[in-house]
């Protein structure tokens, strides 16, 4: 079964950059489904196996979203992304291993260094 991967971000261009940067490091690998606000992530009540998120979206302000990042990577591992140069950072340092800092929109070195620790993550836990 393919791994589930999350995406919270509300502003369509950044979700469409990033939508083009994980298919191309992806391809068909993975499932990737999109929520718009933190609430609608919240009511899904689905899992997965990875949460890209931004940190401000339209319903959360971004010390709200961290505090829920901070929550759910108790189980699932975290890619932050923001325009905040800082705030993904401290979270990485409060949370190492589980919560990752990367580039806004997938395009940077991080982003694809991260997700390709998820994958290797995910190929290592299959039997």
């Amino acid at each position: 079964m393919k791994p589930v991967i999350f995406c919270l971000e509300d502003f369509e261009m950044h979700r469409f950059v990033l939508e083009t940067h994980l298919t191309r490091l992806l391809k068909d690998r993975v499932i990737v489904r999109y929520f718009r606000s933190l609430a609608q992530l919240k009511a899904s009540n689905s899992n997965c196996q990875l949460l890209i998120s931004d940190l401000n979206v339209s319903d959360s302000k971004a010390e709200s979203t961290a505090q829920f990042l901070l929550d759910y990577c108790e189980h699932t591992p975290v890619i932050v992304q923001s325009s905040d140069p800082d705030l993904p950072e401290q979270l990485e340092m409060k949370a190492p291993g589980r919560i990752y800092a990367a580039e806004k929109g997938g395009h940077g070195q991080r982003f694809a260094d991260a997700i390709e620790h998820f994958m290797t993550r995910m190929e290592q836990q299959v039997p």
